[in-house]
């Protein structure tokens, strides 16, 4: 009976040290093992248009012309020697955009963000995506 019961106990303790090594662990080893989340945001739901009184047509005045778009320019790359994450959020629980190879080339977009212990940037890429990445899987870029 004694000899059960040490048993019982020492396997709770086990376990227990288990999941505090993986929630430990788990915000720095997560990013650089791929993951497929859910996507959580609801369908959109149709709403149904009111019957409107037709109202008479304005003039609508000559819009001006779209302002230049600013070409992209490298300012960072990864620097991990494994593909990494590129998420729609500052966290490990935001869902990866795209997996990014060792020696992609970011554009820093200026924005950081402290969660935990892990400082995450805004970059895009030369696609336009853009997204977070750890601060520690990248190091600045000079052509």
């Amino acid at each position: 009976m004694l000899i059960g019961l040490s048993m019982a106990i020492s396997i709770l303790i086990i376990i227990a040290g288990f999941i505090w090594i993986y929630v430990r662990l788990g915000p720095y080893l997560s990013d650089f093992i791929p993951s497929v989340a859910a996507d959580a945001t609801p369908a959109p739901t149709e709403v149904a248009a009111a019957a409107t009184p037709e109202a008479t047509p304005t003039p609508e005045p000559t819009p001006e012309p779209p302002t230049p778009t600013p070409t992209w320019q490298a300012t960072h790359r990864v620097s991990a020697n494994t593909d990494v994450n590129f998420r729609s959020g500052p966290n490990t629980i935001s869902p990866p955009i795209r997996t990014l190879a060792p020696g992609t080339l970011l554009q820093f977009l200026g924005e950081e963000q402290q969660t935990g212990n892990t400082t995450w940037m805004r970059c895009r890429l030369e696609d336009g995506t853009e997204g977070w990445i750890a601060a520690t899987l990248v190091t600045p870029y000079e052509p």
